[in-house]
Parts: C-alpha cells; structure tokens; sequence
C-alpha cells in the first residue's frame, strides 16, 4: 500500500520513480502506459502527497475511483509474490501493454522512406493534414517536433493537457537550443511577448512561435513583436505562420542534408503524433498518407 519509500516501513517503494523508470523505457520496447511524459509520468499532487494507496484513493475523483479500486484489490496478491513471481507478473504486464500500445499504427512508416518525398508534397499533405482536426493543437505540435527530429536535433512534446508555455522544447547534445509554441488558434501579441519572457527564464535566446491553419495571426504586427523581444528580452523570435515555413527553419538549423530530411520526416511524425496522443485513427490515416512514399 505505500507508494513513498521515504515512509520507511518493511515493502515501501516509490511510486513515481519506478512509473518514470517505465516511461523511459517505453519508446524502446514499445508499450503503453497510459501516459506522453518520459520524464515525469506521476506529477499529480494526488500522488505526490499521498504515502498511501488507500489515501490517494479518497482524493481522487469519483468518476475515476472505479478504476482504483481495482488497482487496491490486486495489492494483497502483489505482496504475497516471490521476487521470481514479481518479475514474472511485470512481464506479463509489459507483453499486453505492447499489444494494446496506443498509435501502433506508426510503425507501419519506414524510419526512412524508399523514395525521396518533394519538399512541396510534404508541405501540401501536412498542411492538409494537420489543419482539418488539429485536434487542440496536438497535430501541430507535433508537426513542429517532427520537423526538427527529422533535421537531426532534439525535440520533446508535453502532454496533451500540459500548460507549459515552451509547449515544444528543441534541444542540441540535450541542451536547450530553441523555445518554441505552437497555436492553431487565433492568437495575439502576448502569446509572443510571455513566449520571450518564458525563453529567458528558461536560459534561452532562440524563441518559435508556430501559428499554424486553421489558427492565424490577430491583431498582431510582427515586426512589432520581434523587436519587443529583441530589445526588451535580447531573444531572437521567428514567428512562423505556415507549414512551409516550419519545415523550412528547421531545415536551415538542422544538421542534415535535405534528402536525409525528407526521407526521415514521415516517420518522425507518425512518432510525434504518437507521443502527443493523437487518436489512434488519426496515425492509422497519417500511416496511409505515407505509404505513397514507400
């Protein structure tokens, strides 16, 4: 029952550490654990501040309780397990988790496809693609996270609900690099003017900000707000308004030819498109679109 092993009694272990030692590893043998974060899967206060299973259940909300006392139920039977049959038992988890893992259909995208897509082919299909369901936002961000992954730098997504403001982070040899968020929503100067703010706490000078179809520009002057954040933040802001242009920055920063680009980016969304959490038909559609490359 106790999930902080700070509690101290005989069998106490944490929670958090070993969800995040799972979500490391889930890219790598490909399962589901019902979560978009590697880093920090367990980041509630329900979990956080509870020492106890029994005591996180009663600050959970009703519509999910159901599913937790389930969870209790299996304790009892957990604890009577020998370290064989514990380990036994995780695998078993892990083989059925790799079987229902969510998004399965991205693995039916070549990590490089056979035929080198025109640059003009891609920005046609994803600019359709992204914007007929941008489904809050996600399709977009994880265009923007392809693109840089396919231009051979670093570039994590938040969870689908997350309110960080440097919604994709695009790092070089794990350093932060570029600050970037993605709108495709109508949007306004101060979503630029807190992005440079938010990229100098941060410790960052390279800000993006991606609004993207069916979201546009309100009420916003850019060469206005490029010379806020340079004068008053020293940040460098690019602000990009088409597909086109995403892939082209990236591109220009990238540390790989335009054919290796090309050949990687279908792939490198179907993944990001699963790491957001995209809907599952909508990889499964993205996965066809694809195919015309392979």
């Amino acid at each position: 029952m106790v999930i902080q092993s700070k509690e101290g009694s005989e069998g106490a272990y944490s929670l958090r550490r070993a969800a995040t030692q799972l979500a490391q590893e889930r890219r790598r043998y490909g399962y589901d654990i019902g979560s978009s974060s590697d880093r920090d899967p367990i980041n509630a206060s329900t979990w956080i501040s509870s020492r106890r299973w029994d005591v996180a259940l009663n600050r959970i909300t009703p519509p999910h309780k159901p599913f937790f006392q389930v969870i209790l139920g299996w304790l009892a039977d957990l604890n009577e397990l020998s370290e064989k049959e514990a380990a036994e038992a995780l695998a078993a988890f892990i083989r059925v988790r790799r079987e229902v893992a969510h998004g399965a259909a991205a693995e039916q995208v070549p990590l490089r496809v056979g035929t080198v897509p025109r640059l003009e082919d891609l920005v046609e299909v994803l600019e359709a693609f992204s914007s007929a369901d941008s489904e809050g936002g996600a399709r977009g961000m994880a265009l923007l996270a392809a693109a840089f992954r396919a231009a051979g730098l670093e570039a994590e997504l938040p969870s689908r609900n997350d309110p960080r403001r440097i919604d994709v982070p695009i790092k070089l040899d794990g350093k932060l690099l570029i600050g970037s968020e993605v709108k495709q929503q109508p949007t306004r100067e101060v979503t630029a003017d807190t992005l440079a703010r938010d990229c100098v706490d941060a410790g960052v000078s390279l800000a993006i900000l991606a609004v993207l179809p069916p979201g546009g520009l309100e009420q916003f002057d850019i060469p206005s707000v490029v010379w806020r954040a340079e004068r008053e933040h020293t940040v460098i802001l690019r602000v990009l308004t088409t597909v086109r242009a995403v892939l082209h920055e990236a591109s220009l920063v990238g540390r790989v030819s335009l054919t290796d680009f090309s050949t990687a980016l279908p792939r490198a969304y179907a993944d990001a498109l699963r790491d957001i959490r995209a809907h599952d038909a909508a990889i499964e559609a993205w996965a066809a679109i694809s195919s015309r490359w392979t």
